[in-house]
């Protein structure tokens, strides 16, 4: 492609990007670090408890998820950005966005959520810090139903600290569970939260100081991330089925590509050349800071020998062009459903989603659109056809095969009700017809030819 510039489109606001985000790699820190000794982030703001923010917000980490209806968690564990930095940059890029939050980087957060609420400035909180505060807050920070305030106050207990003096016997018998709940988790005792959506198995990010504005610079970068994410496909022994490109800009918005393929695959190549040709439909505007490269569908896949010159060419070589004939029109294949009958014994589907494998049976590959009425000829009432006629054309059946009988399904209107004898014909002319018998035997039976086979 030449070095060309797209044409400027309106920017999107923040959380209005299209389709939802994908994730930065799982940190293998996040999979194996005990839950005491997790790192979170929380974020309040207006609005902040949706999920469009939350989706946003996973170009930060890769495990968000929405607290209480109040805010936005992320976890931390991991990173490679230092803490101080890293909550820095999180709140810069919202207030970029036009979006105000606070922000407290901790351990536990339930406690996180209510330093909040009293007001904390954004900060990063280490266990000792945490834990120090924790008894100074007052009743009215902890996450209890409105009218337990009042009689807290009443009792004297106005803060975590006397809260915690209290055994927890008759503060159940009064109160319920809800306090005992809410103390545990502010030291931490209780899993954290549930993400919005887990993270994708194989996942390549990368972040640029320039802005990436032109086609051949996407295409590098591109590229790189495809690399990257085969070489870890190859390593796990697993193909790609689904792609997903999210390209960020500067101004908080962003835009997303999916790609499907028609057979797993972890070719860089070939990636490389389906994602080249889906350049052309970004629109960098004043240029895209971070790119996301996801595998949102995967599958095993094993290695195969390749062929020696001249053999037949691999499967691998039909899907590929498939994939590419994808990208200029629209492509589709035949998925099996529930029904006997042949025009509803398969529907269309997407050429690159996973089908269920259709049974064998001897039927033509199309159906015709009308079956052609024929007049049919037989030496018995139930035998098959001798001789068929089709308009002024006469046919003689050298050998028939059948007959299939297909019974009506009970759930169909009475109209449909008559059951079908379909026979595979031998005209003498060569040609196979794939022939019904619509009715019961004789001569109020129909015939008609429903397809033509090989």
């Amino acid at each position: 492609m030449g070095s060309r510039r797209f044409a400027r489109t309106p920017s999107l606001p923040l959380f209005e990007g299209g389709l939802p985000c994908a994730a930065p790699p799982l940190p293998p820190a996040q999979e194996s670090t005990p839950l005491s000794d997790r790192r979170f982030l929380m974020l309040h703001g207006e609005g902040l408890a949706a999920e469009r923010p939350a989706v946003w917000a996973l170009r930060f980490s890769p495990l968000v998820g929405i607290w209480r209806e109040e805010g936005l968690i992320l976890e931390t564990t991991g990173l490679p950005d230092r803490e101080p930095e890293l909550l820095c940059h999180v709140l810069q890029a919202f207030a970029a966005a036009g979006v105000v939050v606070r922000g407290l980087l901790g351990g536990a957060p339930a406690a996180l959520a209510a330093l909040l609420r009293a007001g904390t400035r954004p900060q990063v909180l280490a266990p000792g810090q945490e834990a120090a505060a924790l008894p100074r807050l007052p009743v009215t920070a902890l996450a209890l139903p409105e009218g337990m305030i009042p009689a807290l106050h009443r009792l004297g207990l106005r803060d975590v600290a006397a809260l915690e003096a209290q055994p927890r016997g008759p503060l159940a018998r009064r109160f319920g569970t809800v306090i005992a709940e809410e103390l545990a988790a502010l030291r931490g005792r209780v899993a954290p939260f549930t993400p919005i959506r887990p993270p994708p198995r194989h996942v390549q990010a990368h972040e640029y100081l320039s802005p990436l504005c032109t086609a051949p610079a996407l295409e590098r970068a591109i590229g790189a991330l495809a690399d990257r994410l085969c070489a870890g496909l190859l390593e796990s022994g697993e193909g790609v089925r689904a792609l997903r490109l999210t390209a960020f800009r500067g101004d908080g918005s962003w835009q997303e590509l999916r790609q499907g393929l028609g057979q797993s695959s972890r070719d860089p190549a070939h990636l490389r050349h389906l994602l080249d040709r889906r350049v052309e439909e970004l629109r960098p505007e004043l240029g895209f800071e971070k790119l996301i490269l996801a595998a949102e569908v995967t599958e095993v896949l094993n290695a195969r020998q390749s062929g020696l010159p001249g053999e037949e060419a691999q499967p691998e070589a039909l899907s590929e062009l498939l994939d590419r004939l994808g990208q200029r029109v629209k492509i589709w294949r035949l998925e099996p459903q529930g029904s006997h009958w042949p025009e509803r014994a398969v529907r269309r589907a997407d050429a690159f989603s996973l089908v269920a494998e259709a049974a064998a049976a001897p039927r033509p590959l199309r159906l015709l659109r009308r079956p052609l009425p024929v007049e049919a000829t037989a030496l018995l009432p139930d035998g098959p056809p001798r001789q068929l006629r089709l308009g002024k054309r006469v046919e003689s059946v050298v050998s028939a095969e059948g007959p299939e009988r297909i019974e009506p399904e009970w759930w169909r209107p009475p109209e449909e009700r008559p059951a079908r004898d379909y026979y595979r014909v031998q005209l003498a002319s060569g040609a196979r017809w794939w022939v019904c018998r619509r009715g019961a035997a004789g001569p109020e039976a129909k015939w008609f030819v429903h397809g033509y086979l090989p």
